[in-house]
């Protein structure tokens, strides 16, 4: 059963529970989306602690059904998943920082208030931050900047921008990328011509890279990377930032 409670406004609350079925889902649906399209912007809580199975075909439903909603997650700009289920808490930590426009979180069944609280205080969309802020490295060896928020094709010439004049002026060099609070970016960008050229030539002139973040899904993406790369990379937790500075500011090698 999946059941929508629009009545606490700015907040959609839905629950999932038992086993769910592909009518179900074209019914929740068929009701949600009008729903959504009577509101401006709306936190959603989705409850799913009673939630037992979902079959094949309604995954699939659900699937379709959230693809023709990709143009509205700019009215949902926080998600928060109640689940006592670990699998799906940590499908959203990981899938989290691909969904475009959208954040969001999972919360452990004892954290239904702190979930709801969350949900409920929507970002202001008039004060967006840059999704990529530069940071002073201290050296021409060390390009530094800090990821926050959410980074969309509108963001793409600040990113390129300070890679491109640091590998135009030659020479190898290192990197630290921030990640406190960072929440996703538009999927469009992995096609983007101008960031690929900047991330092939960026490959070949960097020797060290540090991320300093607390966020887990970064680990894999990292993995992935070092299969395609001989930059070292090394992942700091946030309270280690001053070692990932100091790393990335140790001298480096003459070719």
């Amino acid at each position: 059963m999946i059941n929508l409670d629009r009545t606490d406004s700015p907040l959609f609350r839905v629950t999932v529970s038992g086993d769910i079925t592909r009518d179900q889902v074209r019914d929740f649906y068929a009701v949600f989306k009008p729903a959504l399209d009577e509101v401006g912007r709306i936190g959603l809580l989705v409850d799913m602690t009673g939630f037992s199975d979902i079959s094949a075909g309604a995954m699939l439903e659900d699937v379709i059904e959230e693809l023709g909603l990709l143009n509205d997650l700019s009215k949902m700009p926080r998600a928060a998943l109640v689940t006592g289920n670990r699998t799906l808490a940590g499908l959203v930590r990981y899938t989290n920082p691909i969904i475009p426009r959208m954040e969001v979180r999972a919360y452990a069944p004892e954290e239904r208030d702190e979930a709801e609280a969350w949900a409920r205080d929507l970002p202001d969309p008039k004060h967006r931050r840059p999704g990529l802020t530069m940071i002073p490295g201290g050296s021409d060896d060390v390009l530094a900047f800090e990821l926050e928020g959410y980074i969309d094709d509108d963001d793409m010439e600040d990113i390129i921008r300070p890679f491109r004049k640091r590998i135009d002026q030659g020479g190898k060099f290192n990197a630290l990328a921030r990640m406190k609070r960072f929440a996703g970016f538009d999927p469009e960008i992995l096609f983007d011509r101008a960031l690929l050229g900047m991330k092939w030539d960026a490959i070949r002139a960097m020797h060290r890279y540090a991320i300093v973040t607390d966020q887990a899904w970064v680990r894999p993406f990292v993995g992935m990377s070092r299969l395609f790369s001989q930059v070292e990379i090394r992942i700091f937790p946030l309270d280690q930032e001053d070692a990932a500075w100091a790393w990335v500011r140790e001298p480096i090698p003459a070719a």
